[in-house]
């Protein structure tokens, strides 16, 4: 069987497509037949900020779309906007004030920090010098998706849903 040729899932693909490519891509890459797939967004500063999903996560995009399928069209289309100043929707960094969050994500930066440290490409570097994130959309539950980024080469890693 040929190998399917690797792209970035960016908003314009999804316009075009939807989400089953991805859902698609999930699959194969669960079955061995493709490499973990990746989206890519726009950022603040206007450059290009690539993310991928935990293993985790990506299970839940197979079982259901639902929360998470909206937090990655919400990522896709706002992209990475810095930080919130509140109603708005996109990839966001973390506040101190999101306590709830910060604590989830060092939990789960350690428990997934062999994946981060290949997926972020962190070399010599330590967890600490990434930074939290999140994925912000209408959710009145509070519940966001968390991850890492590596501003040094503009990739993030999420990790799993947590809540204030």
């Amino acid at each position: 069987m040929a190998q399917e040729e690797e792209h970035f899932y960016t908003s314009e693909f999804f316009q075009s497509g939807g989400s089953d490519p991805f859902r698609e891509h999930v699959e194969q890459y669960f079955e061995g037949r493709r490499t973990v797939p990746v989206s890519r967004t726009k950022g603040y500063n206007n450059l290009d900020v690539s993310f991928t999903f935990s293993d985790m996560l990506l299970q839940r995009f197979l079982e259901g779309y639902g929360s998470i399928g909206k937090a990655y069209e919400v990522a896709l289309k706002y992209g990475f906007r810095g930080y919130s100043a509140g109603g708005k929707n996109g990839i966001f960094f973390l506040r101190s004030g999101d306590s709830g969050l910060i604590k989830a994500v060092d939990g789960l930066a350690i428990a997934h920090e062999d994946t981060i440290r290949e997926d972020l490409d962190l070399q010599e570097k330590g967890l600490d010098a990434l930074r939290k994130v999140k994925i912000v959309w209408h959710e009145p539950s509070g519940e966001r998706v968390v991850g890492v980024y590596n501003t040094g080469n503009g990739r993030m890693f999420f990790l799993d849903f947590a809540q204030y």
